[in-house]
C-alpha cells in the first residue's frame, strides 16, 4: 500500500477513469461552436435594437439575407443568359423547401434590373430573404444547386454563409494545429531531453488536460451557456499544449537535477513538484489569474477566454499529480536513452546577457530602449473588422464577395438599414413626405451611393410625386384654359357684334308698324265682309226686282252711285290689306282675288252708271248680269268673311309677334350687356391665370419644386401598395430605408459613416412628427461599428482589469513591487513591439497592411499571460537561490543562467505550437501566432537584461566584499554548501 501512494498509481487510474468519461460525455463540438460561438453584442447596441425592429416588422420571424451572384468572366450578361437567371429566381421562390419570404431579382422590374446589374453588365444579383431558424449550410447548398447557370459562375454569399465558412475554416485549421503542434513539441522535446519517454509522456499528460478542459467547457456551454467563440478551441490547443509543455519542462529538468543529484526516483520526483511545482503554481496561478480577470468583460467575445483559465486549472491539477506516476515509476528511465543528464543545464545566451548588463546597464538598457522607439510610435493602429478578409479565396463564398466588390459598388455586398418604428401608421401624406425628405437628406451624405425607401423604391425619385412635376402639369393646363378662354372671348366678340348689327329696335319698330297695319287691315276686313254683305243684299236685291228698275231708274241711279262708292272702298280696304299683308303670301293671295274682283265690280258699276240712260236697252243684259252676280255673291260673301277671318289671327299673331319682339329686344339689350361684362371677365381671368401661370412657373423652378408631395388617392393606390408591402410593416408602424455605401461595408471608414448618419438622421427627425419615433441602423456597417465601440472599450477595461490581476500575483511571488512593475512593463512594451512587428510582416508578406479586429486582444492576453510564466521562473530561482548566493548580482547572473535553458526550450515550444496555426488559413490566427512569436522573441532578449539591470539598480550597496563575507560566514556554517556555489 506504501508503494502504492509513493507511485501515485491512484492518480493514474482517477484520471484515466476521468479521461474516459470525458471522451463519452463531449457533445457535438461543431454544431455547439455554430449555435453559440458566433459573435453576440450587447443588446442595447444600435444594430441590435435594428434587429429587434426588424423581427417585429417579419412578425417575430427573423430571417437572413443572402445573395445570388451570376458572373460572365467573358463578357455581358446575354438576353439568354439573364432569362436564365430570372428562370433560376423564380425556381428558387417556387421550392418549397427553401421557405424564401422574398426574392428580388433584376427581372422582376425596371428598378430592380438597374439595381442588381453591375454596371458592365457582366454581373447579375438575386436577393433571397430565408428564415434564419434553419441551418445556413443547407440552405446555401439547395441555392447552389438551384442557381447553376450554363456559361455563369454561380455563387452564394452573405454575412451569415461567411460567419459559417469562418467557422469551418476555423475547424479544419484547428485539426491542422493539433497535429502539426503534437509533432512539433514530439521533435523539440526529444532535442532538449534527449529522450523518448519525456516527449510521449508529455503529449500524453497535456493530451489528458486538453480532453478534460474541453469537456468541462463544452458541456457548460451547452446546458449553462458558458461563453465561448470559434476561437475557444483553437486557444485552448495552444495555450494548454504550450504551457502545458513548459511547465513540463520545467517539472522534468528540476526532476532531472534532483535525479543528477543522487535521490531515488520518489524523492526526486516528491522534490521537484515542491520547487518546480511551486514554480508552476505560481507561473499558472498568474495566467489563471489573467484569463479569470476576462470574466469581468461586457463583450461577451472577450468572456469567452475564461475558457483558457478552466483548462490551466485543469492542466495544474492533471500536471502536479498525473506526472508524479511517471516520474516516481520510471526515474532515470524517463530520460532514456539519454546517459548525461547534465547536458544542456545552463543557457549561453542569457549567462552573456546578464553579464553585459550587469557590466554596462545603461549601454544594454539604451539599445533596448533605441530599439523600441520605433516599435512604439510609428505605425497606423487601424484594425480591419472584415470577416471576408479572415477567408482563403478558395472559399466560394468568399469568392462571390470577391466578385460584388468588383463589380459593383462596394456597399453593395452589405447593404445597411435603417429602422423607424413609430406609435402611429406612417402610410399617410405627412409622413411619407418627412419619409422623403429624410430619403433625400441620406442621398446627400457624404459616402453614400444609392437609398431605396417606400418613396423611392428604386432609390431615384418619382419624378410625378414632386410639385416640380405636378405644377407642370398645371402650368401646361393652365396654359390650355387661356388658349381657350381666348377663343371663347373671340366668340363673345363676334357674337356681340353680330348682335349689334342685328339692330333689334329697328327690327321691333317695323314690326310695330306691321301690327298697326295688321289691326288696319282687320278693320278693314270687317268693313269689307259688311260691304259684301250689303253687296249681296244688293245683288239680290237687284236680281229680284229688276222689273221695277223701270219704276226706278232715278233709284238705280243713285243705287249705283252707293255701289261704286262702296265698292272703291272695298277696293281701297283690299288694297290696304294688300300692303299691309305683303309678308304673308296666303293672306296676300285672298286679298289679290279680292282687289281684282273689287275692281271689276267697280268698273261695272261705272259703266252702269254711265249707261243708265240708255237703261232700257240693257235691261236685258242687266238681268242677266245680275243673275250671274247673284250666283257670285255667295263665293264673294264667303271670300269676304275668310278675309275678315284671316285678317283677325294675322293681327292676333302680328300683335303676339310684337310683344315676344319687344321682349327680344329687352332680352336683347341684356344679352349685349351680359356679352359685354362677359368679355371683361374673361379678359380678367385671362390676366388672373397668365399672374397665376408665371407664379407657378417661378414656384416650379424654385427649390419648392423639389417638395414631395403623394395625393391621397395615390397612397392608397394599387400601384403603391407594393412599395408599402416592400419598406413597411404590416401595420405600417415600422419603415425600413435601404442605404448602400459606397465603401467596404466591413472597415472602420463604413463603421464611421454609420455613426454619422445614424446621429444625424435622429436630429433631422428632432423637429418632424417623427420626433418619438425609434430609430436605429442595422446591417453589416452598423455591426461593425458596434462591435468596434464595443471591443475598443472593453479591451482597456479588461486590459486594466487583467494586468491589475498579474500584478498582484506578481507581488506575491516576487515579494517586491518593484519586480512587479517591471515585470509587467516589460511585458506591455513587448506587446506593444510585437504588434508592430506583426503589422509590418502582414504587410509585406500577406498583403495585409491591417491586423485584424481581434489580433490585438488575443496577443495580449497571450504575452501578458503566457510572458509572465517565464519573468516568474526568472524570479522564483533567483529567490530559491537566495540562501546559497547571498550577492544579488551573482545570484540574478547564476538564476538566468541555469533558467536560460529552460525558458529558451519553453519559449521554442510555445512559439512552434502558434505556429502550427498558420497552416489554418484564418487571418486572425496567423496574425496572433506572429504577434506571439514575436514577443517570444523579444522577451528571451530582454528578459535577462531588464531583470539584471532592474536588480543592480536596486540593490546597489551589495558589493562583492559583503559577497565574499557572506561566504566565510557560510563555510563556518554549511563547508559543504561552500563548495556547491562555488562550483556554480
Amino acid at each position: 500500500m506504501q508503494r502504492f501512494r509513493e507511485k501515485h498509481v491512484l492518480a493514474l487510474i482517477i484520471w484515466l477513469g476521468l479521461a474516459l468519461i470525458a471522451i463519452f460525455t463531449l457533445p457535438n463540438i461543431s454544431q455547439l461552436v455554430r449555435d453559440k460561438g458566433a459573435i453576440s453584442l450587447p443588446s442595447n447596441v444600435e444594430s441590435e435594437v435594428a434587429n429587434k425592429i426588424q423581427k417585429k416588422a417579419a412578425g417575430g420571424k427573423s430571417v437572413r439575407s443572402l445573395i445570388l451572384v451570376f458572373n460572365n468572366k467573358n463578357g455581358k450578361i446575354t438576353s439568354e443568359q439573364s432569362q436564365q437567371i430570372t428562370d433560376a429566381a423564380n425556381a428558387v421562390k417556387s421550392d418549397a423547401s427553401l421557405h424564401t419570404n422574398s426574392v428580388t431579382s433584376p427581372g422582376d422590374n425596371s428598378a430592380a434590373k438597374k439595381q442588381l446589374t453591375s454596371d458592365d453588365k457582366t454581373t447579375q444579383m438575386v436577393m433571397v430573404t430565408l428564415p434564419s431558424k434553419y441551418k445556413v449550410r443547407s440552405q446555401t447548398d439547395k441555392l447552389l444547386t438551384k442557381i447553376k447557370t450554363p456559361g455563369l459562375r454561380t455563387y452564394v454569399t452573405g454575412n451569415d454563409i461567411l460567419n459559417e465558412d469562418f467557422s469551418t475554416v476555423t475547424e479544419k485549421g484547428l485539426q491542422k494545429t493539433e497535429i502539426i503542434a503534437a509533432i512539433f513539441i514530439f521533435i523539440v522535446l526529444i532535442i532538449v531531453f534527449r529522450s523518448l519517454f519525456i516527449p510521449i509522456i508529455s503529449l500524453l499528460t497535456v493530451g489528458l488536460s486538453y480532453l478534460m478542459s474541453l469537456n468541462v467547457v463544452m458541456n457548460l456551454a451547452d446546458k449553462y451557456n458558458f461563453p465561448i467563440s470559434n476561437f475557444t478551441q483553437v486557444f485552448l490547443v495552444v495555450v494548454l499544449f504550450g504551457i502545458g509543455t513548459d511547465y513540463n519542462i520545467l517539472l522534468y529538468d528540476r526532476f532531472k537535477e534532483e535525479i543528477k543529484n543522487g535521490l531515488d526516483a520518489t524523492a526526486a520526483a516528491r522534490t521537484a513538484r515542491k520547487h518546480a511545482g511551486r514554480t508552476i503554481l505560481y507561473s499558472g496561478s498568474s495566467v489563471l489569474i489573467g484569463f479569470t480577470a476576462l470574466a469581468l468583460a461586457k463583450f461577451e467575445f472577450y468572456r469567452s477566454g475564461v475558457a483558457v483559465a478552466v483548462g490551466v486549472a485543469i492542466l495544474l491539477a492533471v500536471l502536479l499529480t498525473f506526472n508524479m506516476f511517471f516520474m516516481s515509476t520510471l526515474g532515470e528511465k524517463l530520460f532514456w536513452p539519454s546517459k548525461d543528464l547534465s547536458a544542456h543545464d545552463r543557457s549561453f545566451l542569457w549567462n552573456l546577457l546578464s553579464k553585459i548588463t550587469l557590466s554596462h546597464t545603461f549601454v544594454m538598457v539604451g539599445i533596448l530602449v533605441i530599439a523600441a522607439i520605433p516599435l512604439l510610435f510609428f505605425g497606423t493602429q487601424q484594425l480591419n473588422f472584415n470577416n471576408a478578409d479572415e477567408l482563403p479565396d478558395t472559399v466560394q463564398s468568399k469568392a462571390g464577395y470577391e466578385v460584388i466588390q468588383a463589380h459593383y459598388p462596394a456597399g453593395m455586398s452589405g447593404p445597411s438599414t435603417l429602422y423607424i418604428e413609430s406609435k402611429k401608421s406612417l402610410d399617410n401624406q405627412k409622413d411619407l413626405a418627412e419619409l422623403d425628405d429624410l430619403t433625400g437628406y441620406l442621398n446627400s451624405e457624404p459616402g453614400v451611393k444609392t437609398v431605396a425607401s417606400v418613396t423611392r423604391p428604386s432609390g431615384d425619385k418619382i419624378q410625378q410625386l414632386y410639385l416640380k412635376s405636378q405644377l407642370g402639369k398645371l402650368v401646361n393646363g393652365l396654359n390650355q384654359a387661356n388658349y381657350g378662354l381666348k377663343k371663347v372671348q373671340k366668340g363673345l366678340t363676334s357674337a356681340n357684334k353680330q348682335l349689334a348689327s342685328s339692330n333689334a329696335s329697328q327690327n321691333a319698330a317695323q314690326v310695330q308698324k306691321l301690327a298697326n297695319g295688321a289691326k288696319s287691315l282687320q278693320a278693314g276686313a270687317q268693313q269689307l265682309s259688311q260691304g259684301v254683305s250689303t253687296y249681296t243684299a244688293g245683288v239680290g236685291q237687284l236680281s229680284s226686282g229688276s222689273q221695277q228698275l223701270s219704276r226706278g231708274a232715278s233709284s238705280l241711279t243713285s243705287g249705283v252711285g252707293q255701289l261704286q262708292a262702296g265698292s272703291q272702298q272695298v277696293t281701297s280696304g283690299i288694297r290696304q290689306l294688300q300692303r299691309r299683308t305683303s309678308r304673308i303670301p296666303s293672306v296676300r293671295q285672298s286679298a289679290g282675288r279680292l282687289a281684282a274682283g273689287s275692281s271689276s265690280v267697280t268698273s261695272g258699276l261705272g259703266r252702269l252708271r254711265s249707261q243708265s240712260t240708255p237703261f232700257a236697252s240693257g235691261l236685258n243684259r242687266l238681268n242677266q248680269g245680275s243673275s250671274q252676280l247673284q250666283q257670285k255673291s255667295t263665293t264673294l260673301t264667303s271670300g269676304a268673311r275668310s278675309v275678315a277671318s284671316g285678317s283677325a289671327q294675322v293681327n292676333s299673331g302680328v300683335q303676339e309677334l310684337n310683344t315676344k319682339m319687344k321682349q327680344l329686344e329687352a332680352q336683347t339689350q341684356k344679352l349685349q350687356q351680359g356679352l359685354t361684362s362677359a368679355n371683361n371677365a374673361l379678359g380678367q381671368i385671362d390676366n388672373g391665370t397668365n399672374t397665376v401661370n408665371n407664379y407657378l412657373k417661378q414656384m416650379q423652378k424654385s427649390y419648392l419644386g423639389n417638395t414631395f408631395y403623394m395625393p391621397a388617392d395615390t397612397v392608397k393606390s394599387s400601384s403603391f401598395t407594393p412599395s408599402l408591402d416592400t419598406f413597411m410593416s404590416k401595420n405600417r408602424k415600422i419603415t425600413n430605408m435601404t442605404i448602400v455605401l459606397t465603401s467596404d461595408p466591413s472597415t472602420t471608414q463604413s463603421a464611421k459613416r454609420i455613426r454619422t448618419i445614424s446621429s444625424d438622421v435622429k436630429a433631422r427627425l428632432k423637429n418632424t412628427d417623427l420626433k418619438n419615433a425609434t430609430v436605429a441602423i442595422g446591417g453589416q456597417s452598423s455591426q461593425t461599428a458596434d462591435l468596434q465601440k464595443t471591443a475598443n472599450g472593453d479591451f482597456l477595461r479588461t486590459v486594466a482589469i487583467m494586468l491589475i490581476g498579474i500584478g498582484l500575483a506578481l507581488m506575491i511571488v516576487t515579494r517586491s513591487l518593484v519586480q512587479a512593475l517591471t515585470i509587467i512593463g516589460t511585458l506591455i512594451v513587448t506587446y506593444f513591439g510585437s504588434l508592430q512587428i506583426t503589422r509590418w510582416i502582414s504587410g509585406y508578406l500577406m498583403a495585409r497592411d491591417m491586423l485584424t479586429w481581434n489580433t490585438p486582444f488575443f496577443s495580449f492576453i497571450m504575452l501578458i499571460a503566457l510572458g509572465v510564466d517565464y519573468s516568474i521562473f526568472l524570479m522564483m530561482r533567483y529567490r530559491d537561490d537566495a540562501s546559497a548566493i547571498p550577492d544579488v548580482r551573482r545570484r540574478i547572473l547564476h538564476s538566468a543562467t541555469i533558467i536560460g535553458t529552460v525558458v529558451i526550450s519553453a519559449a521554442i515550444i510555445l512559439g512552434g505550437t502558434f505556429a502550427a496555426l498558420i497552416p489554418s488559413n484564418v487571418l486572425t490566427l496567423i496574425q496572433v501566432a506572429t504577434a506571439v512569436i514575436v514577443g517570444l522573441i523579444i522577451l528571451v532578449i530582454a528578459l535577462p537584461i531588464i531583470m539584471s539591470a532592474m536588480i543592480k539598480w536596486t540593490y546597489p550597496y551589495v558589493t562583492d566584499k559583503m559577497y565574499q563575507k557572506k561566504l566565510e560566514e557560510d563555510e563556518k556554517n554549511h563547508p559543504t554548501r561552500r563548495s556547491k556555489h562555488s562550483e556554480s
